[in-house]
Formats: structure tokens, sequence, C-alpha cells
């Protein structure tokens, strides 16, 4: 279902754009997978070129149409959307989700919005595997491990990188972590769906490389040069999740977004293109032109070495091409069009890639020959997105499936997690979590280990606040919303009173609280649990005596109490918010 769904995107966007940028705007504009000169040739005519800003508007519009009438899920990149659904929606999607996310990217892409497909179709394939599991009946667990292994298998195959797509679909999840149970449906998938969509477009490699790269040997001397490459990309990558994320919030926060918020980007998008296009007339207007839609044709010019003889001045024209890029993906995707930000990333990482080997090439001629500065742009490309991405293995799986040879898996090792470092906390996906234990998909799954494993002991240690007998009333309210309690422990040395409840120390009337102390409001506790029970047959014993507070006894020693308590103090109220409590957060306290 992944691999259908990916070739029908592909041809969808390859019949729009041939019918309006190449038909209507009078773009030729090159191809990738090949290293025919005849195919990797791009120009642009005038005035057709005035085309562009309309097409790029109206596909805009029609986007935000979909996104404000039928499915908000299409609106954006794609990824954040499944990583939302596994986590929060128990792997749920529409049924529409898929169907409206094909129609929705071709048109962005096909209409020249800066993008990738790689976001899409990871949320097309995604969401036939959260379909196919609701309609065979199976478990939330088993849905959000279909919705992963789609994500995967669509990646795996319109990139033509099973093993990398399907290590991607585990990792990209979270920022530090891994999803363990995806990787094994996740290869499988990932492996059919790139069957599929290569029977269908043929078995090669996503960009073409000569047989000189084929012949590329590694030579540890060249290993600082990819450190800087790292750096370089994950600076760079920085400052594109800055600028993304700013972008997204701002048109997040005005009021017109939908429908208009995708054509109003678009129309600033296509402003910067022609500001780009008579700004930079350079090499074809190179910078302009490989900002339109995927891109990939001009990363294949790049990696082919068909830009020219490197010189400094071609190098800062591949740098404001990456700037331009940048730019422009920002008004597109972060204005709600429907577009990945994948591609973007590879077209930004080849540049930068390209860019910096060329300059490697021009101080050190002998250590960086024109043919390894092809290697540079393809680590480059996948050092960009392996950074502000946080899934670096599956990156760098994809480098080698790629290049087609493990003579590159150095280089790309050192760049790649050189730029996940300087990333750091910068990622580009915000609905990333840190780890498995921050995940509502599997928040009810550690509580119960923590609960079958956890003393009752250590717990009332934590949760049990005392407070002495002769505390006034107005004093111990006080402790109580410090702290975050439901319920003090009222003890002095050597001897316990009770258990003091917030609820019974707020009726005591205002002018009262100075008067009263901490004893005269003790009550007693009628269940009594021993220190070294755990803490999920606390919880059972608490509903069968159906109360809410116990006491905790010592069982080492002279018997003596520990502490106290609460239910919600031991689990939270619901598997999807944790205990304001545990949290150490106040409770709100009702007005007496």
């Amino acid at each position: 279902m992944a691999g259908l769904g990916a070739a029908a995107f592909y041809y969808l966007i390859t019949v729009v754009s041939q019918l309006l940028l190449s038909g209507l705007a009078g773009l030729t504009l090159p191809a990738e997978g090949t290293l025919n000169p005849a195919q990797l040739e791009w120009a642009s005519s005038l005035p057709q070129l005035f085309w562009i800003p309309l097409l790029m508007a109206g596909g805009g519009l029609f986007v935000g149409l979909i996104a404000w009438k039928l499915a908000p899920e299409v609106a954006g990149h794609g990824t954040d959307a499944t990583i939302r659904s596994f986590h929060r929606q128990a792997g749920k999607v529409r049924l529409r989700v898929p169907i409206l996310k094909t129609v929705a990217s071709a048109v962005t892409l096909g209409t020249g919005g800066s993008g990738g497909r790689e976001g899409p179709v990871s949320q097309i394939g995604g969401g036939f595997g959260s379909l196919w599991a609701s309609l065979v009946g199976l478990s939330d667990r088993d849905r959000r491990i279909a919705l992963a292994s789609g994500m995967g298998a669509g990646i795996g195959a319109i990139f033509r990188a099973p093993l990398g797509g399907a290590v991607y679909s585990a990792e990209i999840l979270y920022t530090g972590d891994f999803e363990p149970e995806v990787f094994v449906p996740g290869i499988i998938a990932s492996v059919v769906a790139y069957s599929v969509y290569s029977s269908i477009f043929g078995f090669h490699t996503l960009f073409a490389t000569s047989a000189a790269f084929a012949n590329y040997a590694f030579n540890p001397e060249r290993l600082p040069l990819f450190l800087v490459l790292g750096i370089a990309c994950g600076a760079t990558g920085i400052f594109f999740t800055w600028m993304y994320h700013r972008g997204d919030r701002w048109f997040g926060s005005r009021p017109w977004v939908r429908p208009w918020g995708p054509a109003v980007g678009a129309g600033l998008a296509s402003a910067v293109f022609l500001g780009a296009y008579f700004l930079f007339p350079e090499q074809g207007h190179f910078a302009a032109l490989s900002s339109l839609s995927i891109g990939y044709g001009f990363v294949q010019v790049a990696i082919a070495g068909d830009l020219g003889s490197f010189t400094y001045g071609l190098i800062a024209l591949l740098i404001a091409a990456v700037v331009v890029r940048m730019i422009m993906t920002t008004f597109v995707v972060g204005s709600g069009g429907s577009a990945g930000l994948f591609g973007t990333s590879v077209v930004v990482g080849a540049f930068l890639g390209t860019a910096i080997g060329g300059a490697f090439h021009l101080v050190f001629p002998s250590l960086v020959p024109t043919t390894v500065v092809a290697v540079f742009a393809i680590v480059g490309m996948m050092s960009f997105f392996g950074g502000i991405s946080k899934a670096p293995l599956g990156v760098l799986i994809m480098v080698v499936e790629m290049a087609g040879s493990y003579t590159v898996l150095p280089a790309a090792m050192m760049s790649i997690f050189v730029a996940y470092v300087v990333t750091g906390p910068y990622h580009i996906y915000s609905e990333q979590l840190p780890s498995r234990l921050q995940s509502p998909a599997h928040r009810e799954e550690y509580q119960n280990y923590f609960l079958a494993t956890t003393s009752i002991g250590e717990i009332a240690t934590y949760e049990s606040e005392p407070v002495p007998p002769s505390m006034p009333i107005g004093e111990a309210i006080d402790v109580a919303v410090t702290h975050g309690r439901a319920v003090l422990s009222v003890e002095s040395p050597g001897a316990w009173l009770g258990a003091l409840r917030l609820s019974d120390l707020l009726r005591v009337p205002a002018e009262k609280r100075g008067e009263l102390h901490a004893a005269d409001l003790a009550r007693p506790v009628e269940l009594l649990l021993p220190a070294d029970l755990t803490a999920d047959e606390s919880l059972r014993r608490m509903d069968e005596q159906n109360t809410d507070v116990a006491a905790v006894v010592s069982v080492d020693g002279p018997s003596k109490v520990l502490g106290l308590v609460t239910r919600r103090g031991i689990r939270p109220p619901t598997a999807n918010s944790p205990s304001p409590l545990r949290a150490g957060k106040p409770p709100r306290v009702p007005t007496p």
C-alpha cells in the first residue's frame, strides 16, 4: 500500500509539473537519476516566467481550501502530523488524510512550491498503515507500529533506500531514542514498498554517480575536512530550524491563515524567487530555479560535476542558493503549504557540501580532486538532515544506499554525527519527544512497570509531608499548597497522630486559622500498609477499602508510621496527564 501510494504520488507530481511548470511557465528543469547531459540542462524564458507567482499562489489557495474545508492534517510537511498520531492519537489517521495529502502535495510541488516529497509520502504511507490496522482490528499498540512501518516504507520506496527508510521510521519519533518494536515490521514493509515502487520506476539509486565516484577510495587525511563539513551543516541546520519554526509560529498566529495562509506564503516565496532570478543570473539563474519544487535535478547536476569549473564565484552562488531555498521553504511550508522538509534538507545539504568541497578543492587540489567533491555533496545532503531530524543512523544508511558504495561510510559517519552533536537540542520536527519515557504511547506501560516494581515505602518517603501537631492551621494550608499535598502527616518525635486533609483545613474560617492547630483536625487513617508492599498491590487494597489515603508502616525494627500515601500520588488520574501532585505543582484550591 505504501509502495503504490508513493508511486501514485510521484506520478501525480510529474504530471502536474509538466503541465504547469513546463507547459505554462516554460521551464526546463534537470532530472535526477541520470548522467545524460541532455537531461541535466535547465532553462527559463520571459515573459512566461511570470506565470510562476500566479501558479504558486493558486496552488497555495487550493491547499488552503482543502485544509480548511476537508482535512487540516494535510497542511504543512506531514511528518509532525504522523509523529503526533503515533504519540497522542493511538496511531489513528482518518481515511481522507493520505488521499487528500497526495493531491495537496502534488499541487504544491507541481506549481513550484519549495519543499520535498518525502514528508508527504511518509504521511501517506503511515496513513495507509494506520487504516489497514484499523480495518483488520489490530490493537492500539499494533496500529502505532503499522503507522510507523508505513511511514518508513514510504520513505524507503521513494528514496530508494529500504534499509535506511526502515531505521528512519524507528528513529524519527524521538530526539534521543528508538522504537525497537518498529524495526522488524518496518524492514519487511520497507522492502516490499521499495520492490513495488521500483518495479514501476526502475531499480536504481535516487541519484546517479559516475564511474570515478564508484572507485572513490577512503583517505583518512580527508576526515578533518568532513568534520568541517559536519560543523557547517550543523550550524546551518540550527539557522534553518530557527527560521522555519519562527515562520511557522508567525503564520499560525494570524487569524486569516485558513484558507489564505498557504496562498500568502506561496506569494511571498514567489517574490523571493523573482528577486533571486534577477539578482543572481549566473549559471542560467541557478539560485532561483533550484529553489522551485523538489530541486533534486539540480542536486544531480552538482553530483555529476556539471556546474562548471570551481571558482569562488561559483561557491558564493551555491551559498546564495542555500539561503534562497531555506527562505522559500519557510514561506511555503511554514504557511501551511503541503510539502516536506526532507527534500529541502537534501538540496540545501548537497549545495552546502558542494560549496565546501569546492572550496577545499581550490585550497587542496591534490587532496580533494573534482571527483571527490561529489562525495562532499552526498555526505552534505545527509549531514544537514541527520542533524536537524535527530535521525543520524537511518540517514547514515541512506548515504550508503544512495551512493552504492561503502567507501563513503567513514566520511559520512564523521560528518553526520558531528552535525548531530552541533545541532544539540535543535530539531526540525516539533512533535518529536526526547524518549519513550515521555511518550503517551508508552506512559501506561512504564507506569505499570513502576507500580509493579516500586515499594510503597519508597513512595511514602517522597509523597508524605510531615507537620508538627502544634502548627497553626494557616501555616498548614501554606505547607499543603506549596508542596502540592492533599494530605499532611501530623507527627512528632516518637508519635504519630493521624492525617490532616487539605479539604478540612480549607473549611476553617480565616479568623480561626491562627487559633486552631494541626492536632485539632488530625483524623485517624483506617488502612495501614507494610512498607515492602508493591505500589500496585497497595492500590488494590485501597480499592478494597474504598479509601484514598493510607498510612505506611515500617517492617524493619519497631513498627512506626513512615508517612502517608494517596491514590493520586501513586497513580496519575489519567494515562495521558500526569498528576499535578507528582509534578510538584500545587492543586487548584477552591475558595472556602
